[in-house]
């Protein structure tokens, strides 16, 4: 992406798709490096890139937002923690891109359960999941209970924890699945679903850290 104007872009690919890819493979080398030291270049394209897809997300084209939503929004969930040399210098990646950030979660996932095919649609949320990390939204899992039946939550349910077994103190993305899945029993309110789960992780978690996130269910049963 080339910068024309302060707040005026002009896509250097033919796609926007193209053209995010192009960016990130910059940025995982290092382009943007302390972005903050160098007029915020990196932050500015990032967010021109999020008003295209909005734009086109305007115009129910959601199957090219779907993806552009999934690489942008995973690429930085790993830029906020320096992977890959993406470390653009900023105390709050996310929050520096926008003060609601959940609102690109929201329209991500309508585009998941929009213009995505079962096995797609499992594989994304499932890397969606294993990449979160230390971050939490609100509208990922409320799109899900609002937009799926029972048959196809409880699929999908299923072949998450599938992808849970074996579960081992190394194995962070199987235990960012797991706690994903803990979060959407709770927002189901199942509680015994919940405490199932969330025994999963006797052999990982401490006494006092297991018993924190059990009782973590009383949260949900306050606010949903």
């Amino acid at each position: 992406m080339r910068i024309k104007k302060i707040i005026k872009y002009e896509l250097s690919e033919n796609s926007l798709e193209k053209d995010i890819d192009h960016f990130i493979k910059g940025a995982k080398r290092g382009k943007f490096a302390w972005d903050s030291k160098y007029e915020n270049e990196g932050l500015k394209i990032i967010k021109a890139y999020f008003r295209m897809i909005q734009e086109k997300f305007n115009k129910n084209e959601y199957d090219e937002c779907k993806n552009c939503y999934h690489k942008l929004i995973l690429f930085l969930f790993d830029a906020s923690r320096g992977d890959n040399n993406a470390n653009f210098g900023y105390e709050d990646l996310l929050a520096k891109i926008s003060d609601n950030f959940d609102k690109f979660i929201r329209n991500y996932f309508i585009c998941l359960v929009k213009a995505c095919k079962s096995d797609e649609f499992l594989e994304k949320v499932l890397e969606y999941a294993a990449r979160l990390k230390e971050y939490g939204f609100n509208s990922d899992i409320e799109i899900l209970l609002k937009n799926l039946d029972k048959e196809k939550l409880e699929r999908l349910e299923k072949k998450m924890l599938e992808k849970t077994k074996d579960l081992a103190k190394n194995d962070e993305n199987k235990q960012d699945i797991l706690y994903f899945l803990i979060y959407l029993a709770g927002a189901e309110k199942n509680k015994d679903k919940y405490l199932q789960l969330c025994n999963q992780f006797k052999d990982i978690l401490d006494e006092r850290e297991l018993n924190y996130l059990k009782g973590e269910y009383k949260e949900y049963e306050r606010e949903y």
